[in-house]
């Protein structure tokens, strides 16, 4: 049902590749930053979850 709409549609595997290469380029970015990043960021960053358990022991 869905092939034949999709198939009537003039330009529609461009819709897809678009889409595609936003994701790619939305990954490369996200990984290069992530690379990039300070590494006493990244072990603050990685510590947030466990400080406010340690908070709440400690009270």
């Amino acid at each position: 049902m869905y092939k034949e709409h999709l198939q009537s549609i003039n330009g529609v595997e461009l819709y897809a590749i678009i889409g595609f290469l936003i994701f790619f380029i939305f990954f490369v970015l996200i990984t290069i930053h992530t690379i990039k990043m300070d590494k006493t960021r990244v072990k603050r960053l990685s510590e947030i979850p466990l400080e406010d358990e340690f908070n709440a022991n400690r009270q």
